[in-house]
């Protein structure tokens, strides 16, 4: 009998669903968001019926031999906690509408083992530390034995920040903050000031209009006041400091009907903030831990506060996991119930792989190109990252689907739309007629590690697209797609030793065009999650300014498809 790990995101909102087996290997990790094609999925199941099935086939799970244990990602129900809700800065009946939401995931946590037939009565359920799962899920994936391993996000049990030092693999809180007080909920309320919605993710909306805007010194000053910090501890300001420092910011917000660049001196004066009061954050993490620092927790997404600590502070290296935010707290739960299950102590041995969810189904595949009318397929062997490199040279977009998908909100060249960076025209192109978002917001270039200095100052490792690094000036000109109004890059860097075929393609466009750099940005258009199913990849084809698909080895190209 094989024992297998189930660690659940519970927080109401982002569920996923993650396996480690008996041995502590991560073997699946997948997003609920991109099975149900929900954006954030909120109030879903993060063991829903349907997709906790397919996932356990495709480890090996037999049912009737094999058994499992379920962990979630909090020790307790948020509203069983005898704290008032805070109306700070978002109101307080967004606060009472998550933790409805919290409790009815953790209440059903491992539920649908039961509709599955794989146990007689509910199981019980471990239960773990929410911001313990965050520093755990890093801390697996993370490449260092030793480091100080920070947790910035909106909320944990009793606050929004935790530190952890990591020793020989082995984590210990060293601290955490208490009470209200969040970079989270800071950030959540500027988006909606700037006239976006954090319910559906759009923060990152935020840090792209940021690059367009001016710091306003007068108005930084007031925001920061909104919060207090203390040895690395938040805190709320009085009631009166944040509505006043709202009242000052609402008047260069913009409501959603507005023009985008309303917005956009407030957008980069709270990105600023937001990098002040981290700054101030990680003053009690300097001097007292090692050199190494691992940083977690939903406001690690924020690549642009990530690139300013890239080479310019103490920390020697800097990691940020594939999925900081509340989906990757499904691999801590797993690999702590593992942990406490078998006695070990320290974390095993990973190879920091993001592709740990789902592989496009063969026979789908088969299905979906017999299917393909009035397109050209062509079947690419062992020579498709070759035959892709030379379409993107000709300036065909393609969107690509092998392998097994990213965990984590960033498409990293296995459900990934590519194109020449060298063409001016190419990002209006692919927001426009492809993506159907917002004409300023950028993409990401891919370039291999081993040349990523070339192209970027303060270089370092970023296989996850986890930092904002400023472009060399001398190599901007070369990629417009690319580059950044504010001069940025949200750099992917790619190993032919950990993912050869995505550098064999920017090898082989580079060795076409002397520019070995290519443009990628997430397999789909505005509003929706990445695609999860062949049918979600050939919809976007039909449906958009996509010229072709590649499925594993397979490329389906549109018949008018033109350079």
């Amino acid at each position: 009998m094989t024992r297998f790990y189930l660690g659940l995101s519970t927080s109401g909102h982002d569920p996923a669903l993650a396996l480690v087996d008996e041995t502590g290997r991560l073997v699946f990790a997948e997003a609920t968001e991109r099975f149900v094609q929900d954006k954030r999925a909120w109030g879903i199941a993060p063991d829903h019926v349907s997709h906790l099935e397919p996932a356990l086939a495709a480890v090996g799970f037999e049912p009737g031999r094999d058994d499992i244990v379920v962990a979630t990602s909090w020790t307790t129900v948020k509203a069983d906690i005898p704290v008032n809700v805070s109306n700070a800065m978002l109101p307080g009946s967004d606060g009472l509408w998550l933790r409805g939401l919290q409790a009815q995931a953790q209440s059903n946590a491992g539920a649908s083992l039961l509709r599955l037939g794989l146990v007689d009565e509910k199981p019980s359920v471990m239960r773990f530390d929410h911001h313990l799962c965050h520093a755990a899920a890093a801390c697996l994936q993370s490449p260092m034995d030793d480091a100080a391993c920070l947790v910035i996000d909106g909320e944990g049990e009793v606050g929004a920040i935790s530190l952890f030092d990591l020793s020989n693999r082995s984590l210990k809180r060293k601290w955490r903050s208490w009470g209200p007080g969040s970079l989270g909920t800071f950030y959540a309320w500027l988006t909606g000031t700037c006239g976006f919605d954090w319910r559906l993710g759009e923060e990152w909306k935020v840090m792209g209009l940021a690059a367009f805007g001016e710091v306003l010194p007068d108005l930084a000053d007031t925001l920061e006041a909104m919060l207090l910090v203390e040895n690395g501890r938040l805190q709320f300001a009085a009631q009166e400091t944040v509505e006043s420092a709202q009242q000052a910011a609402t008047h260069h917000g913009r409501r959603s009907s507005d023009p985008m660049m309303q917005a956009a001196d407030l957008a980069a004066t709270g990105q600023e903030v937001y990098a002040r009061l981290a700054d101030r954050i990680l003053q009690s993490v300097t001097g007292e831990t090692p050199r190494n620092l691992i940083v977690t927790g939903g406001c690690a997404l924020n690549s642009s506060y990530n690139g300013t600590l890239v080479g310019q502070r103490e920390f020697a290296q800097v990691f940020v996991p594939s999925a900081p935010a509340d989906d990757g707290n499904a691999v801590g739960a797993a690999v702590l119930a593992w942990m406490k299950d078998t006695g070990a102590s320290a974390f095993p041995a990973n190879d920091g792989s993001p592709y740990l969810g789902s592989a496009p189904d063969p026979r789908a595949a088969a299905k979906a190109i017999r299917s393909a009318g009035g397109c050209k397929v062509t079947d690419l062997p062992g020579r498709s990252a070759e035959e892709v490199a030379r379409r993107l040279e000709e300036g065909l977009i393609v969107g690509v689907m092998r392998g097994r998908a990213e965990f984590g909100p960033r498409a990293l060249g296995h459900r990934s739309i590519l194109a020449d960076p060298r063409s001016p025209g190419m990002k209006d192109r692919i927001n426009e007629q492809v993506k159907g978002r917002e004409a300023y917001r950028p993409f990401a270039p891919v370039v291999t590690v081993d040349r990523a200095e070339e192209w970027f100052e303060r270089s370092q490792p970023s296989p996850y697209m986890s930092f904002t690094l400023p472009w060399r000036a001398t190599q901007r000109d070369r990629v417009p797609a690319v580059v950044h109004e504010d001069g940025t890059g949200r750099v992917q860097t790619v190993d032919p030793a950990v993912e050869p075929w995505m550098s064999k393609l920017v090898e082989t466009f580079g060795q076409r065009t002397d520019v070995p750099v290519v443009l990628n940005t997430s397999f789909n258009v505005m509003g929706k999650p990445i695609i999860h199913t062949i049918e979600d990849a050939l919809g976007v084809l039909m449906t958009s300014g996509l010229d072709a698909v590649l499925i594993e080895d397979v490329l389906i190209e549109k018949a008018a498809a033109r350079p």
